[in-house]
């Protein structure tokens, strides 16, 4: 049960049950008077405080052997003891040992040799043990009381020897059950039920015992699936956990039984690489990673394409502690993600600047509205026959106390994650609102302000009626704004998106495609967009006048468009001969810093009167 000797002695100090004496106590101890004398004291010692009430005892002799006791109470009558022993609680002293053998007369070599048999065990198994006497003890007197009513008083000694031996063989059979049942509770708790791999409970404790008793260094690996979300939601779970214990399989095979490879999260799996020499060691494993896991996967006949970031963190460069290789292999992961996929990051002090910055960034985000530190500047979008300007789009521009200007293409990403956007697009729209509703006042004619909105706008249930609530509050016509959407947001949640815009659309706003070519460029979806303009991504008017690709597909996507009765705005116009190009295209709209950069709106005026094209 334990692995060590137990037996059961009655209320009358009379053996019932008796298992697995070593050596030592068969062949010296219980052969000699002086020893039989020893355990004899301790087994009173502990029949004495059993007496005393206690619910165990345990007692130590000097040379650290280990008695234990626990009581097997039968209708608050203690009847038997059940013992244990003999165990070491700490490694004994061999000179202590022959001193003793020597006063009681003992063959040293077989004394010594049967001293070593003790097993030396640990005080956390010591406890251990105790625990699993109590609980013996327990089912033996529960089973007792059970049974005690059908043993009449004056049953032989010998009928209560049969009695508890036959109890003895059905709690070795119990044990055999609850040590079964030890084991798959274990197993539940320290492995991944789909791959059979170690989870996150047995690696952290892995990775603790290795930093306490090493000063080796190590890698810990951070593998994130891409998007491994969509193959549940297109094929199943059942397909997404055989592919996941493919997947880890594959990972253990190819790195050895050395490295520890655990599944950690839905679809993340952590690594162990137990020794490196240097930074190669643990980037030659980054890489082969990469390979192993990019690219095609094939599960009963369905094909999967997998891609994936990973990170890396070394002990003890990149962290001293569990909590800091962990925090820090998920910062790199998290870059390596930023960054695009297939692709692994080792941990930098300045992704760890950066995540301070962004966390900073998010405070001082949330104060901002309400601070009134965001303005609206405005690009003009130029009319390209004749010159003139004809709407405006409207960019957010924030300058924060603390952090001066701060690039829109910072904090909006932030401001997405955080949902601040919600908030931060209501004041947008209304800004423009407004503006439009002043320069109507003072005499400007334009066609339209362009207001970016973003997908989680969109997408929000309210968003039609937050529009609805600003035009009226600022008296603002719909005629006079176009909602601009780009085209990997319009991907997101297609019917959702389309459903805005076409009650958009009916409400009377123009909407524009922004960054077309740069994303799905799809046809067959672009005839399905409440759209009113095309917007070419400063990308392909980066590329015209130098005879590339970027001229002939500039000029197919204006003509596609006009088809389709498009406007069409090219976005990021700089250069004379850019402006020439798409003139000799048909090209509607420019917008550039050709003709302008975005410009607060108090020197829109002033530039208005001052163009001259």
């Amino acid at each position: 049960m334990t692995g060590i000797s137990c037996f059961i002695r009655d209320a009358d100090g009379e053996a019932i049950v008796l298992t697995n004496y070593n050596k030592i106590c068969e062949k010296l101890h219980n052969n000699d008077s002086i020893t039989t004398f020893s355990q004899c004291e301790a087994e009173r010692s502990i029949l004495k405080r059993i007496e005393n009430g206690e619910n165990y005892a345990v007692y130590r002799c000097k040379n650290n052997l280990v008695y234990i006791g626990a009581p097997i109470i039968i209708n608050n009558n203690c009847k038997a003891t059940l013992f244990a022993g003999q165990v070491f609680s700490k490694e004994p002293s061999l000179e202590y040992l022959k001193v003793q053998e020597r006063n009681l007369k003992f063959s040293e070599e077989e004394y010594i040799e049967n001293i070593k048999e003790i097993p030396v065990v640990s005080e956390k198994k010591v406890m251990e043990i105790i625990d699993i006497i109590c609980k013996v003890a327990k089912i033996l007197g529960d089973f007792g009381r059970r049974n005690l009513k059908e043993i009449e008083a004056n049953k032989r000694l010998s009928e209560n020897y049969l009695e508890f031996s036959d109890v003895y063989k059905q709690l070795s059979v119990a044990e055999q059950e609850l040590r079964h049942q030890y084991e798959e509770m274990e197993r539940m708790a320290y492995y991944d039920l789909i791959t059979n791999l170690p989870n996150w409970n047995f690696f952290s404790k892995k990775l603790s015992e290795r930093i306490d008793n090493s000063s080796e260094k190590f890698a810990v690996f951070k593998v994130d699936l891409c998007n491994f979300k969509n193959v549940n939601d297109t094929y199943g779970h059942e397909y997404g956990d055989k592919l996941l214990k493919s997947i880890g399989e594959s990972i253990q095979r190819s790195l050895g039984e050395d490295f520890i490879v655990a599944r950690t999260n839905g679809d993340e799996f952590l690594i162990l690489q137990p020794k490196i020499g240097n930074k190669l060691d643990a980037t030659n494993i980054a890489e082969k990673l990469l390979s192993i896991l990019n690219g095609l996967w094939q599960i009963d006949e369905k094909e999967f394409f997998i891609s994936v970031n990973i990170g890396v963190a070394v002990y003890p460069d990149h962290g001293e502690d569990i909590a800091g290789i962990l925090r820090n292999v998920d910062i790199a992961v998290n870059k390596a993600k930023e960054l695009g996929k297939n692709l692994y990051r080792f941990f930098e002090t300045s992704m760890h600047d950066e995540i301070m910055r962004k966390t900073e960034l998010e405070k001082q985000l949330r104060k901002a509205i309400k601070n009134n530190e965001f303005s609206l500047h405005y690009q003009p979008q130029v009319n390209v026959k004749d010159r003139k300007i004809v709407s405006f789009e409207a960019l957010i521009r924030w300058k924060n106390e603390k952090f001066g200007w701060i690039s829109p293409g910072e904090f909006i990403g932030l401001a997405e994650e955080t949902g601040l956007i919600i908030p931060i697009g209501e004041w947008v729209l209304r800004a423009a609102c407004l503006q439009n509703k002043e320069w109507r006042a003072q005499g400007y004619t334009y066609d339209f302000i362009s207001v970016n909105v973003s997908a989680t706008q969109l997408q929000k249930s309210d968003f039609i009626n937050m529009v609805k609530r600003v035009l009226k509050e600022t008296d603002t016509k719909p005629e006079s704004l176009e909602i601009e959407i780009t085209e990997s947001i319009m991907m997101e949640s297609l019917d959702l998106n389309l459903n805005a815009l076409n009650e958009l659309r009916s409400m009377g706003f123009r909407v524009a495609l922004d960054d077309f070519g740069t994303g799905y460029s799809s046809l067959n979806y672009l005839k399905s967009l409440p759209i009113n303009t095309l917007k070419i991504d400063k990308t392909f008017i980066d590329g015209l006048c130098k005879n590339s690709y970027e001229e002939i597909i500039t000029e197919q996507i204006i003509k596609l468009a006009h088809k389709m009765d498009l406007e069409v705005v090219a976005e990021g116009v700089e250069l004379e001969e850019q402006l020439k190009s798409l003139e000799g295209k048909h090209c509607n709209k420019i917008q550039g810093y050709y003709f302008a950069k975005p410009l607060p709106p108090e020197d829109i005026g002033a530039f208005i009167k001052n163009s001259r094209f």
